[in-house]
């Protein structure tokens, strides 16, 4: 489980701009080095995506961290699918990512994707005190 050593105030600040705060995905090589965010809400959706993809056990001394959304690869794609899903999404990022304020989780599972077997998923989200609001899409093959 996640620990809050603090809480601060999430900004970005014009006098840092040139200052990388992490990497993003997926995995990018520019020049020397990876592909790298300057802005919170960029590292965010990096974050986000890092956590969702990342199975439950599957990270050494962390086997808490990840989420539920590969158990779910090979549940039915009916109609109680998107509220496991939205279920799965919202608890892990609740617990892990708690700067990240999820507004709305749209899956898409309508009968085009369900005969490919294809979950469309949009999450838009704020991060702390930043009303902007930005999204991340991505497609999970149930």
């Amino acid at each position: 489980m996640a620990i809050v050593l603090g809480s601060k105030l999430v900004q970005d600040v014009k006098k840092y701009e040139d200052y990388a705060i992490g990497i993003t995905l997926p995995l990018q090589i520019t020049g020397n080095s990876f592909a790298q965010a300057y802005k919170t809400a960029e590292q965010a959706k990096s974050n986000i995506k890092n956590l969702l993809l990342t199975k439950k056990g599957e990270r050494p001394m962390q086997p808490e961290f990840g989420s539920d959304l590969q158990n779910l690869i090979f549940d039915f794609n009916d109609d109680q699918l998107p509220a496991k899903i939205e279920e799965a999404i919202a608890s892990a990022v609740q617990i892990w990512l708690p700067y990240v304020n999820v507004e709305d989780i749209l899956v898409e599972n309508e009968n085009y994707e369900r005969d490919n077997n294809l979950v469309n998923i949009t999450i838009s989200f704020s991060v702390l005190n930043n009303p902007e609001l930005n999204s991340v899409t991505f497609n999970v093959a149930a």
